[in-house]
């Protein structure tokens, strides 16, 4: 898993500072109310009571993963990366740029949370249907947020292939001039 990119994004009240300075509850509709009653069995803490902390924990270490997988796509869509440890290098040097992209699809893998949670419901906090809208929704601006950060990153100025060249770009828009 990418340790960089762990504790990156915060939960208020949570142990220390989120070091890119956003939290997860800052996104409309997720608060750490439905947080601890999203929790289940598995999500206690060493007091055996719910934890809104071990339920983040699960949905922070998915959504990096996931993270990590969109991020090649989306990288791979001009250049060509196949060494997993440039892969990693390039998401945490350019961690900064990404922050925003990792913020939604983090709340959009909580909402994830929220569908799948026994403990949830309509009449005991949420409807379903408005968080399945508000999943799509930060899922939407993640993949705009991914794209529009993929593209920012300065290949040329990366420490990540100091021993190699880095990729250049396969051309997705390629020009064909003719005469008639």
């Amino acid at each position: 898993m990418l340790n960089c990119l762990t504790g990156y994004i915060g939960l208020t009240g949570g142990v220390g500072t989120a070091e890119s300075g956003l939290y997860l509850d800052a996104l409309p509709g997720i608060n750490p109310f439905n947080i601890l009653k999203a929790a289940d069995g598995g999500q206690k803490n060493a007091s055996g009571e719910y934890s809104a902390e071990k339920v983040f924990g699960d949905v922070q270490q998915r959504a990096i993963m996931k993270f990590r997988t969109f991020f090649i796509s989306e990288f791979n869509r001009c250049f060509k990366l196949y060494k997993r440890e440039n892969v990693d290098c390039l998401i945490c040097e350019n961690k900064e740029l990404l922050a925003v992209a990792l913020w939604y699809l983090t709340g959009a893998e909580m909402c994830e949370e929220f569908l799948r949670s026994d403990r949830i419901n309509r009449y005991t906090t949420v409807d379903r249907q408005k968080i399945r809208e508000l999943k799509d929704n930060f899922t939407d601006y993640f993949f705009a947020e991914l794209s529009t950060s993929v593209a920012g990153i300065d290949i040329a100025g990366s420490a990540c292939f100091e021993n190699e060249n880095p990729p250049e770009c396969g051309g997705i828009i390629t020009v064909i001039e003719t005469c008639p």
